[in-house]
């Protein structure tokens, strides 16, 4: 897992760099007619017509005339390379969320545990928590459709909720290194050491941090278009979550199951 995660880290920095270098005039790219700054740094970066009509080709855009600019050929092209992507990133997130799903229903966190958490015999997949997962992510796109303030403000929230679940599990392990002899505390394959309380404490500040101020608009000036709606749908999770603990959660959760 360490080995993958540094991986993708130096990868990830590689294609920070080659956009950085290709990006060409970024007023161009941000007011780009494709209403993508992305889609404009890629057409910048290839300047083929060849490599652009290969790619409508494979996005099979067969129906645009010849007549058409390569340049708006390249935008097709490009936006199928964006949308194979998403699509893969789609699948790898459904996997995942379902089986968190489906791992906090075994252990009866979630409301209507007692079908999500059963498991297909024929399959063996939690095929409940991934209809649920599936029908989940297609009703909150349809947001979209309506109001695109709020998609945004919902797809902010990201930022937020990633902090706040790294937050308390940094905060429960932190809690537990000060009030346990280390002897006790049942470590993994690996250990910081040392190391390991201050880096603790540095994550713990820089995620208050991140989280304060992604709750914050964009400009000063703020008004009900422009307001970062993303503090009040956390809010108001934040608050159906409490009120679900109290009302249910915790008379019948007895924490994680582990199974080995």
């Amino acid at each position: 897992m360490i080995i993958s995660v540094a991986l993708n880290g130096v990868l990830g920095f590689a294609i920070v760099i080659a956009t950085l270098f290709c990006l060409g005039d970024e007023n161009n790219a941000i007011n780009s007619s494709t209403g993508y700054p992305i889609i404009e740094v890629f057409l910048n970066a290839t300047g083929s017509n060849a490599a652009a009509n290969a790619m409508v080709r494979f996005s099979n855009s067969k129906q645009q005339h010849e007549s058409q600019s390569s340049k708006v050929m390249a935008k097709h092209g490009q936006t199928s390379v964006l949308i194979a992507a998403f699509i893969f990133a789609a699948i790898g997130g459904l996997t995942t969320a379902s089986r968190m799903a489906w791992a906090f229903a075994r252990e009866r966190g979630l409301p209507g545990s007692s079908v999500l958490a059963r498991v297909d015999q024929r399959t063996s997949l939690p095929l409940y928590t991934i209809a649920l997962t599936t029908l989940t992510s297609l009703l909150l796109a349809l947001i979209n459709i309506g109001s695109s303030k709020a998609f945004n403000a919902l797809t902010s929230l990201v930022i937020a909720a990633f902090y706040s679940s790294f937050l308390i599990s940094a905060a429960c392990f932190l809690h537990k290194q000060l009030t346990t002899p280390k002897a006790e505390i049942p470590y993994g394959l690996f250990t910081l050491g040392k190391a390991s309380l201050p880096v603790i404490v540095l994550a713990i500040i820089f995620s208050v941090i991140g989280i304060f101020f992604s709750f914050w608009p964009t400009v000063s000036q703020v008004s009900a278009p422009t307001m970062n709606w993303s503090v009040v749908v956390f809010g108001g999770a934040l608050t159906f979550s409490l009120l679900f603990w109290a009302v249910h959660g915790r008379k019948v959760y007895t924490g994680p199951l582990i199974e080995l």
